[in-house]
């Protein structure tokens, strides 16, 4: 059992992937912040586990993009500057507009109704004032990749979580933005409505839309971030 804000979780799943899971959920509601030393002891007295899954989870993330090990500092948190946020929207564009194409030919009646579920359950917290960032951050990944596991190609899928996963530190920012949480349900449903039609051409023209308002917004946060420092 791991244990988190003194709460008992069962390990339904390998202990380094619960590990990676948490301290990336850390990363992501800012618990961990940008540029500060990963400290596997404070992390496995937090979790109550051996340092060496910590150590394993943390050499995962490193991998996906999330965090960096720098000269006589240790690991931190990746920090990511406009012009690598747009090198990683420029691959992930070219690869999710692929996937979505596949799921247009590909897509089977009991992926659509998955889809049209979660984007329910999302609208639903996104209308909610008070629900958790958070939550609705992991329905809105549940939704993007739902779409794109109806292509039927796996690898390809992978290699997107890899890219989401080198901002996901970020993209809480997205939900945090005034106006968002009416306009998200809006691009969502063009999407969708596409999908339901077999319209590659709208499916594709509803994503490239929605991924550039979300650029945007991350071009915006990073540089307001910069001015601060």
């Amino acid at each position: 059992m791991l244990k988190v804000d003194n709460t008992e979780i069962k390990l339904q799943k390998p202990i380094v992937d619960l590990v990676a899971d948490i301290i990336r959920r850390k990363i992501v509601n800012g618990e961990i912040k940008h540029n500060l030393k990963l400290s596997t002891r404070q992390l496995s007295e937090e979790l109550e586990i051996s340092r060496t899954p910590v150590r394993e989870a943390i050499r995962r993330l490193e991998s996906e993009g999330l965090i960096e090990l720098l000269p006589r500092k240790g690991f931190v948190v990746k920090e990511y500057s406009i012009d690598k946020i747009k090198e990683i929207y420029e691959v992930r564009r070219i690869l999710e507009i692929k996937a979505i194409s596949l799921a247009c030919k590909n897509i089977e009646k009991k992926e659509l109704n998955n889809i049209e579920k979660i984007a329910q359950k999302l609208n639903t917290e996104l209308q909610n004032k008070k629900s958790d960032i958070l939550a609705i951050q992991e329905l809105n990944q549940q939704l993007h990749f739902a779409i794109y596991l109806a292509s039927h190609n796996e690898t390809l899928c992978q290699i997107i979580k890899n890219l989401w996963h080198r901002v996901s530190g970020l993209l809480i920012t997205i939900f945090s933005t005034p106006h968002r949480r009416e306009e998200i349900p809006l691009e969502h449903e063009a999407i969708i409505k596409a999908l339901i039609a077999r319209d590659e051409y709208s499916c594709i023209n509803a994503l490239g839309k929605h991924m550039k308002v979300t650029k945007q917004i991350l071009y915006e946060y990073s540089k307001k971030s910069r001015e601060i420092k």
